[in-house]
Order: C-alpha cells, then sequence, then structure tokens
C-alpha cells in the first residue's frame, strides 16, 4: 500500500491512498495521454452493471476492490481524490451484496461506487474545501442531504474528489492537495472547480461522481476532461447548507455517458426539508429530439471568442440535425458586458463568504483567493448593483427566448484545456474565469438544467463539449434529448 501523499487525508483502519506525485510537483516534461482504461465493470453502463449485480453475475465487492486497486496503482499522479476510505467502502459494498442475495435492493444505486466533491458534508470525513484554513476542522457531524439520498439509494461512498478552493474558481489546484490532472493530458488542466469529479471519472475510477456547479464547476471540467457533467434544475438536488453563491449553487453529476447519467440522476434528485428549493413537485414528462423546437447559439457573452475548432464542430453538428430533420433555428443572446457583471457579483459574494473571519484565519487561504476577496470588499454598491440589475435583465432575456424554444444548443465552453504552466493571472480583476467562458454561467444566472457532453478533439487530442440546455423543472426532458443526440454523434475533428 502506497503512503498517503501530502494533502490526502486518512481515514479508517487502512492508509488512504493517492496516486504517486500528486500533492505537488512541477507539470514540465508531462505527456499527453490516452484516458485510463474503463474498468470491464464500469464500461456497458449502470443498468447493465446493477442488472448483473441483480442476477448475482458481478459484486458490489469485487466492483469496488478494484476500484481502489486501481486507484492505488495509477502512476501518472492525476490526483484526483483527497480521500480514499477502503474499510469503509468495502463494508458498504459488502452490505449491498447480502441485500441484493436476500433479492431487496435499496435502489438503483445500490452497490455503485460514488465519489463526492469535497465542498459536500459526509459523515464522518474531514471537509478541508481544497483550503488549509481547513485543516483543524472537526469531520462532519451528519451527512449532507444528497448524501443521504445517495445512501437511501445504496450507494458506496468510498472518496472525496479534489476542488479548487472552496470552489472559486475554475482551475485544477488547490492549496490542501495540490495538482489535479487531466486525465485527456497530463499537462493540462482538468478544470474545476470540480476538479477531482471529472478526472475521476475520466480515468475510469468509478462511474458515477457527485459535483457541484455555481458557474460551471461540473460542465467546464467534464468538457475539457471528455465526460458528461450534468448541473439540473436549482434545487433538483438538495444542496445544505447554503452558500454565500445560494441562488447560483447547484449540485451535479458526472459520468461518463447521458444513459449513466440519467440512471444516477434518478436516485440523486429529490426534495429535503434543509434545502427549501428542492419542495417542489417533479415533472416525469419529456418528447421525443424532433418533436422539439431547438434553438442553437455560437455566442453568449459579446466579449468571448469561440476557438475555430470547437465553432466549427459545433456547427458541423448543428447542420447534422438539420439533415437529420430535426427543427432548429438560431438564437441571439449576445449580452455585452456579462462576464463583467459576473464577476463583480462573484467578487462580493466571496467577500461575504469570508467577511466574519479573524485576520489569522484569512491569512491561511491561497494569496490570489485573499486578492478576489479584497477586490470584493473595495466593490462599489453603485457599481454592484447596477451588476445584479443587469444579470437579472439577462434572465427575463432568456425566460423569452424559451417561450420559442424548448432546448439551446451551445458548446460547453469556447476553449479546450489549459495547460498547467499557463500563466497566473497578474491581478485580482484579471482572475475573471467567466470572461473565457461564457456559456456555462449564464445557466446558473437563469436557473435552468444544463449538460454538457463530448462533442469532439482538437488536433492535439484534447476534448471539447456539446452543452444542452432546458427549460426549469425540465430535467428529465434535457437528458432525454441529450441521449439521443449522444446515439446521433459523429465524430468531429
Amino acid at each position: 500500500m502506497k503512503p498517503a501523499a501530502e494533502g490526502m487525508d486518512t481515514v479508517g483502519h487502512r492508509a488512504a491512498a493517492t496516486v504517486s506525485g500528486a500533492a505537488a510537483g512541477s507539470v514540465s516534461g508531462a505527456d499527453t495521454v490516452s484516458p485510463a482504461k474503463t474498468p470491464t465493470a464500469f464500461a456497458p453502463g449502470l443498468a447493465t452493471m446493477v442488472g448483473q449485480f441483480r442476477r448475482g453475475e458481478l459484486s458490489p465487492v469485487t466492483v469496488t476492490q478494484q476500484l481502489l486497486d486501481d486507484i492505488q496503482a495509477d502512476t501518472a499522479g492525476i490526483n484526483a481524490f483527497c480521500l480514499l476510505d477502503p474499510d469503509q467502502a468495502l463494508a458498504q459494498a459488502q452490505a449491498a451484496q447480502a441485500r441484493y442475495r436476500a433479492g431487496a435492493p435499496l435502489g438503483p444505486l445500490d452497490g455503485v461506487p460514488v465519489s463526492v466533491k469535497d465542498l459536500v458534508a459526509v459523515k464522518g470525513w474531514p471537509t478541508r474545501r481544497g483550503s488549509l484554513s481547513s485543516l483543524t476542522d472537526p469531520a462532519a457531524m451528519q451527512d449532507a442531504p444528497a448524501v443521504t439520498l445517495l445512501r437511501n439509494a445504496g450507494s458506496v461512498i468510498f472518496g472525496k474528489t479534489t476542488t479548487t478552493e472552496f470552489g472559486w474558481t475554475i482551475g485544477s489546484t488547490n492549496p490542501h492537495a495540490g495538482i489535479t490532472r487531466n486525465p485527456r493530458s497530463l499537462a493540462h488542466s482538468a478544470g474545476g472547480s470540480s476538479s477531482g469529479a471529472a478526472a475521476q471519472v475520466a480515468a475510469g475510477w468509478g462511474p458515477v461522481a457527485l459535483g457541484s456547479d455555481a458557474g460551471g464547476s461540473v460542465r467546464i471540467p467534464a468538457s475539457w476532461c471528455g465526460v458528461v457533467g450534468f448541473k439540473p434544475t436549482f434545487g433538483a438536488m438538495p444542496l445544505a447548507p447554503q452558500s454565500a453563491f445560494a441562488e447560483f449553487a447547484h449540485l451535479g453529476v458526472l459520468t461518463r455517458s447521458v444513459a449513466d447519467c440519467a440512471w444516477a440522476y434518478s436516485a440523486m434528485a429529490g426534495a429535503h426539508p434543509l434545502d427549501p428549493s428542492s419542495l417542489y413537485p417533479r415533472a416525469r414528462n419529456s418528447l421525443p429530439g424532433r418533436c422539439l423546437r431547438i434553438g442553437w447559439a455560437t455566442q453568449v457573452d459579446a466579449d468571448e471568442a469561440l476557438d475555430p475548432t470547437i465553432d466549427a464542430a459545433f456547427r458541423q453538428f448543428v447542420a447534422h440535425l438539420g439533415t437529420a430533420g430535426y427543427d432548429l433555428q438560431p438564437a441571439d443572446l449576445r449580452t455585452e458586458g456579462l462576464a463583467e457583471d459576473m464577476w463583480r457579483v462573484w467578487q462580493s459574494r466571496i467577500y461575504e463568504s469570508f467577511i466574519d473571519w479573524a485576520p489569522e484565519k484569512l491569512a491561511l487561504l491561497d494569496p490570489r483567493l485573499s486578492g478576489v476577496y479584497e477586490a470584493g470588499a473595495r466593490l462599489n454598491q453603485a457599481t454592484l448593483t447596477r451588476s445584479r440589475a443587469r444579470l437579472r435583465a439577462f434572465a427575463t432575456r432568456v425566460a423569452t427566448l424559451f417561450s420559442n424554444i424548448d432546448v439551446l444548443l451551445t458548446p460547453a465552453t469556447s476553449q479546450v484545456a489549459p495547460s498547467l504552466n499557463a500563466p497566473v493571472a497578474a491581478s485580482a480583476d484579471a482572475e475573471n474565469w467567466f470572461a473565457g467562458n461564457g456559456f456555462a454561467f449564464p445557466f446558473n444566472i437563469t436557473q435552468m438544467p444544463a449538460v454538457a457532453m463530448p462533442l469532439g478533439v482538437n488536433a492535439a487530442g484534447l476534448p471539447f463539449g456539446l452543452q444542452v440546455v432546458g427549460r426549469r423543472y425540465e430535467d428529465e426532458q434535457v437528458l432525454r434529448f441529450a441521449a439521443e443526440l449522444e446515439l446521433l454523434r459523429q465524430p468531429t475533428a
């Protein structure tokens, strides 16, 4: 058993393990690699695997042990996890196996390994949030509502995945666990803030990851790592306690396919009294894609440039849909200054997040995050108020658009994953990551369901994705249409 790397918490009697070189180190010399081989148990998809559990053809214990062995055997330094608990995972898998043998599985995820992003509480485990400021925080006394739903469905909760510090940005490094690498290219970012979740799924280390998304933190890393990331309607997956980013923050799910995403989401969505936004009736109706009015757009933030390869691949796919008989219409959502307005609000929420911290605790934050906090403290109230008003006007504009369409297609990101050696921003204002990622955050503003799914790769083999957006509460429609597109998708690069 390898010793735990710096930043990796140890739980249980067996040492928690991570990949070699995970916590720190230069990225120079890292080579582009193919995705890790998907374990045989996960390859057919969740429905098949769970069916094999039911028929006794496959054991949850075998699957979990293989998963843990594969993570420990990695030598690429991907570093997707900040905590692993082999003892608890195997105990949960044994309990699931006993339920299957008794013919009494708990739900659609019984025996299925699921990871949890390290912003979400799991009883008995610490929540480090990617920060040195949390190193002395006690273990969680109770599960977060979403984790309770996972347990109720029989999931094997085996570890916590890395996140950027307090989820503030979309890189894939943090002061606590270090660098998380993209399995598709070790020299490139896995994206964030659900860095480890996307890297884990892309590497084949489990079929399902629980992430969170307040401005693209599920969909951006999914696009960059070549997997599926779903941000459902606000409140669809209960989130508590709420943060300063409350009305933007959604929980989400990352998987290797849309079919797996829909299967997992069926067990991960639900109401919980600790999240009032989750207390609404769930619609289950959906229509085939050829019955839908489909909008498409290649720009939302008018100040953002789209990579020519992604632009060409997206337009080629839209043309393919038109040839196949789908009802398509271009949609104009181009908005000046949208990313700047969102960044001002984001700075204010970072300031709100730490306003009551003592100076000695604030000093433990990464200097880049501290700089944004200080910029938030200096914000002019009139400027911030105008930005918030413009974001509300944008949300109304999107709602008006959706009176004429049923779903919207966009690229998931405007660029492929950046190099881990990319220059660091020179100032707090230059940290504005919304300025280069204008397809994700608009649909946090509107609280609408959106899924990122693989679309193609560039000449260097770096993935990029397609985004499908739907009306609020029509999550099943988004997933059904995305699954249809997954079957239709052809290589575009």
